[in-house]
């Protein structure tokens, strides 16, 4: 498998690096499988064809399984231990040093009828096809020497068409 690109800097996301290592580094330590999603997964996949994305994005999308709200509340502990901030959704965090915001969108055992019910804020978060992807349609890019999972190209199709992103 060849390098995506020379640099993290083709995405176009400013502190892409620095902050995928810090999520890469907190998912690890908690045994936690997780995927890139999104714009980003789509760039990663230019980059791979040696296509330059022709815009970055203002956010990192990160899909999580994981068993139950308190291993989600031990990671967010985690996260905002590292700077990151909730905003807006449940799901949604900012890190103020590196101005970025990134989703933490969970799956797996703590989802019911291909929803997460976050009840403190009364939002439903659907993930219907998450999981399939995780089994499926997951595939490894590598960028400078780091290997990221992100969805097939038919992945990106059920998870856009799903409603997910």
């Amino acid at each position: 498998m060849r390098d995506t690109s020379k640099s993290y800097k083709e995405l176009g996301i400013p502190y892409f690096r620095e902050v995928f290592d810090l999520l890469d580094e907190t998912f690890q330590a908690r045994g936690i499988p997780y995927y890139l999603l999104g714009a980003t997964a789509i760039s990663l996949e230019l980059l791979k064809n040696g296509i330059k994305p022709p815009r970055g994005t203002k956010d990192i999308d990160f899909a999580i399984m994981i068993s139950s709200f308190e291993d989600y509340r031990g990671l967010v502990r985690d996260l905002e231990e590292k700077g990151f901030r909730n905003v807006t959704d449940t799901w949604a965090y900012y890190h103020k040093g590196f101005d970025i915001a990134i989703d933490i969108l969970p799956y797996g055992k703590i989802e019911q009828n291909h929803t997460v019910n976050f009840n403190e804020r009364n939002v439903d978060f659907h993930v219907l096809g998450m999981s399939t992807i995780l089994s499926n349609n997951l595939k490894s890019v590598q960028i400078e020497g780091k290997f990221v999972n992100i969805p097939s190209f038919e992945g990106m199709i059920l998870l856009k068409y799903g409603g997910l992103v």
